[in-house]
């Protein structure tokens, strides 16, 4: 079966939050303030990225099958315009000229794809497009429904209107860069129609100037600490967060250029949209991080009512070992918790293990030797059961026909198509992977059979990828390889604890939570705001 049919039948759940696809709901915490919140799943999504409707790469029908084969919600921003547009040298700026025109001649497929590839339940798409301005900052509307006009604004104000006055939202993006150069003008934000702000996409990291991930890749320059996220939550205004990929291949959900995870009811277009406007989101920079945090009950996006004491609930399942999470009040860290120092026992094999499938790498760039790899493999699980897979699949190089995808999945086998290469790699990470999640004993083993790009195989075992990662390569020096990492146990990969914070304050305070995998991948929760004593 395809790997949604198996999430859905297996419906797996971690760290006491809903897998996602057809998972069983959790209950919300009880807790002193708190109501009894029905049932939420976890659903990812990515809802600003960028094809060949515009001026980036890719036709609109690729983007819906990538989509389609590993989001659960997608929402197509085809570049639509530029007020305030400077000129450039060279005439650069007619890339952005044509690109508008060509959005504007296909709106009317734009809305027909969206709709036709509509299937609640099991995929659902949004209809929206991106607004650019060098003076207010870059947004993307997203529309509730199949109602959706491509309408030419000069002013944040109207466009504001615009939007409240359909049900749409507007998201702001790339917020860090300086106010001028497309980066976010704070003084004109409405958090009733941007009730969520951008912040990670293939940009970078806009919680703060500090973090990892800068602004490096674009022509508006480095992050400006007053266009932050923590600046501006600072100011007292209760935006939440999201990321999403902003890619320009074509490629929805790329691995690594970020996603946005909601807490939702049901996989449709009204529960999608009022997580969002809730504000009950989380981003996550390349990994599916499951994140589940709350304050005296009260979900990742909500106001707490004045209270001196705050039980604050943190659950986390990530997909490798977790160095540590944060809860920051008012920016600030409280409090860490570090499931990477947990120590392995006997008793660990009980629970499930992660094993990374990482593939591709091949020869060196100086080499001259650059090359597409198509690979095609079937990982086989003896003596123990597959209970998810999770596809982390890049974006380059940019391949109209070419797929990554798993192509099936059981609880016995995982069979992977895919491509790799240095060539606009992003990041120049050269490398595809699947996480395979799998309850099993040292004896399980894991066997894995190549057809492409060389036909071979191997067997390991959990016992000995417990011990060290296994390289296997598909031919003779400069030919490409393949990786089994070490086995992740569930002490180091998730994480839940309660923390009790006693304080009287004036002001608003405000809390949220962030994730830092070994392996780099970040999360960010919505904040949780409490209201001030009188």
């Amino acid at each position: 079966m395809d790997r949604r049919s198996f999430l859905r039948s297996s419906a797996a759940v971690g760290a006491g939050v809903a897998f996602g696809v057809g998972a069983p709901a959790v209950r919300a915490a009880s807790g002193a303030g708190g109501d009894q919140t029905p049932g939420k799943n976890i659903y990812w999504g990515d809802i600003h990225n960028h094809n060949a409707v515009g001026y980036a790469k890719g036709s609109l029908e690729r983007a819906y099958d990538i989509a389609r084969s590993h989001l659960d919600f997608f929402c197509f921003t085809g570049h639509s315009q530029w007020h305030d547009r400077p000129e450039m040298p060279q005439d650069k700026h007619m890339k952005w000229v044509r690109g508008f025109k060509v959005m504007k001649n296909n709106w009317e497929k734009v809305k027909r794809l969206a709709d036709e590839n509509h299937q609640p339940g099991e995929f659902v798409p949004f209809i929206g497009y991106e607004w650019h301005s060098s003076s207010c900052g870059d947004v993307c509307i997203i529309f509730p429904g199949s109602e959706a006009e491509l309408v030419y604004i000069e002013g944040i104000r109207e466009f504001q209107k615009f939007a409240r006055d359909r049900g749409a939202i507007l998201i702001p993006h790339h917020p860090a860069y300086q106010q001028g150069w497309r980066g976010q003008n704070w003084s004109v934000l409405d958090p009733e129609v941007s009730p969520v702000v951008e912040i990670f996409s293939e940009h970078g990291n806009a919680e703060s100037d500090r973090g990892p991930h800068r602004y490096i890749r674009h022509s508006m320059g480095g992050r400006y600490t007053q266009n932050t996220l923590q600046w501006l939550w600072k100011q007292g205004v209760k935006v939440g967060v999201v990321a999403s990929t902003d890619d320009h291949l074509g490629y929805p959900g790329a691995y690594g250029e970020g996603l946005v995870a909601v807490h939702a009811e049901a996989l449709t277009r009204e529960s999608i949209m009022e997580a969002l406007k809730a504000r009950r989101t989380y981003g996550v920079s390349a990994d599916r991080i499951e994140l589940d945090f709350r304050i005296n009950g009260r979900w990742m996006g909500e106001t707490v009512p004045a209270t001196s004491a705050r039980k604050i609930q943190v659950k986390v399942k990530g997909k490798d070992v977790i160095d540590r999470v944060e809860v920051l009040r008012n920016n600030e860290v409280i409090h860490r918790d570090h499931p990477v120092d947990r120590k392995i026992k006997p008793t660990s094999w009980d629970k499930p293990v992660l094993c990374r499938v990482e593939f591709g790498w091949g020869p060196w760039g100086d080499l001259n030797m650059a090359r597409v790899c198509d690979w095609q493999f079937k990982t086989t699980v003896i003596g123990g059961k597959i209970v998810s897979a999770t596809p982390c699949f890049q974006s380059g190089p940019f391949d109209e026909q070419r797929r990554n995808k798993i192509t099936a999945v059981d609880q016995s086998s995982c069979e992977v198509t895919s491509y790799t290469s240095r060539m606009k790699a992003y990041e120049e990470r050269a490398t595809n992977s699947v996480i395979l999640e799998i309850q099993g004993s040292p004896e399980t083993k894991l066997a894995v059979a190549l057809t492409q790009p060389a036909e071979m195989t191997f067997t390991k075992s959990l016992k000995q990828l417990a011990e060290s990662s296994h390289v296997e390569f598909t031919g003779p020096f400069t030919s490409e390889s393949l990786l089994l990492h070490r086995v992740v146990f569930a002490e180091n990969y998730q994480t839940e604890f309660d923390l009790g914070d006693r304080r009287t304050t004036k002001e608003s305070d405000w809390y949220y939570v962030r994730v830092v995998q070994s392996n780099g991948s970040l999360a960010w929760s919505s904040p949780i705001w409490v209201e001030p004593n009188a």
